[in-house]
């Protein structure tokens, strides 16, 4: 026999076998898409509170003039006074400020919080500039009116204005750093850095064996990769200024979280568990993360859900520990460390598991 009739044919796939897994992949690349577009396309501008503060009656003449406006967008809330003010934005509770004072009005804003609260605020601000030079137009009609009835020249009245009118003074409290000015490294580090710690996850998952060994390299990664992390976007890349500590702790519990995620679901239910983690990350955590929008404007409740979740709390958390640092993140914390304690326990099964298959063998 000659060596080619030795070689065996080659193996192809039956033509139904290559219909029901192109069907299939199709119909989870579709899913997968839609997961995506849908919250983002049915996100609503909503559960936005602005802080109002200054002279009663001009506080009063805004709210009624501009709060038809903001109808369902946002939220007017009466403070005391611009200390107030200025510490409720510093703290989340609002996403800015408005401060009427007679003469001198501002518009206090912060920037980090994102690109949709800052047009909010540029539209308030807009907004208070037209009424402010409404007011002014109808003093000066007023005037001059006034004028003629007494015989005076309205022209000599004209004369006497100043030559400029007020301006609306905006003040960034929370600006972003100046090496990212327009926040836009900050708004794209969420998506890779929950994709690169769910290949982590995979990594670990397969190629460390053992329980304790795999536990070993998640807390390496945690701690090395978090570092790692942390020296970039912030000491080179300045995109997550702040507490450097802080920042760590949050890109280490982060990596941890979801690379535990996936190497204790694999020990403890196998290939079956890495699909449940990829389905978790995939089709939930990631598309109701709310990356570059405000969670609550997602529909139906979902980006409180994804809150509970590690690509949203770690996204919340990174930007309260870089530049709202006045705000409070014990729930962002929490849930991170519950992940991380559901995760432990799911490696303490697997090790069960496989301590019971070699008693069994």
């Amino acid at each position: 026999m000659t060596g080619q009739e030795l070689t065996p044919p080659p193996v192809v796939s039956s033509w139904s076998r290559v219909t029901w897994i192109t069907v299939l992949v199709s119909a989870v690349l579709s899913l997968l898409i839609l997961t995506f577009a849908w919250p983002s396309s049915r996100a609503e501008m909503s559960g936005q509170t602005i802080a109002v503060t200054g002279d009663a009656e001009l506080v009063e003449q805004f709210m009624s003039n501009v709060s038809g406006g903001l109808s369902g967008i946002a939220d007017l809330e009466q403070v005391s006074d611009r200390d107030a003010a200025v510490a409720g934005v510093l703290k989340r509770d609002f996403i800015g400020a408005v401060v009427l004072v007679d003469g001198a009005p501002e518009v206090l804003t912060a920037s980090a919080n994102g690109q949709v609260p800052t047009a909010v605020m540029t539209e308030v601000s807009g907004r208070l500039q037209t009424m402010l030079d409404a007011q002014i137009y109808d003093g000066i009609r007023s005037g001059i009116d006034a004028a003629a009835e007494r015989g005076i020249d309205p022209a000599a009245v004209a004369g006497q204005l100043p030559e400029s009118l007020p301006q609306v003074a905006v003040t960034d409290l929370v600006p972003y750093s100046s090496d990212d000015p327009s926040g836009a490294g900050a708004t794209a580090a969420g998506i890779p850095l929950t994709v690169g710690a769910l290949l982590a996850g995979l990594t670990i998952a397969y190629l460390v064996k053992g329980v304790w060994r795999k536990a070993a390299a998640v807390l390496g990664l945690g701690v090395g990769g978090g570092l790692l992390l942390a020296l970039i976007l912030d000491t080179w890349l300045q995109v997550y200024p702040g507490s450097f500590g802080a920042l760590w702790l949050a890109l280490g519990l982060s990596l941890m979280a979801t690379s535990g995620l996936f190497s204790g679901l694999h020990a403890a239910f196998g290939e079956v568990g890495i699909g449940i983690a990829a389905g978790i990350t995939l089709f939930a955590a990631m598309p109701w993360a709310a990356f570059a929008v405000p969670y609550k404007f997602l529909p139906a409740g979902l980006g409180c859900i994804g809150q509970c979740l590690i690509p949203g709390s770690t996204t919340t958390l990174l930007r309260i520990v870089s530049y709202f640092p006045d705000a409070s993140a014990a729930g962002q914390w929490c849930v991170l460390c519950a992940w991380l304690l559901v995760d432990v326990v799911l490696l303490a099964l697997g090790r069960r598991s496989t301590a019971r298959m070699r008693a069994e063998a």
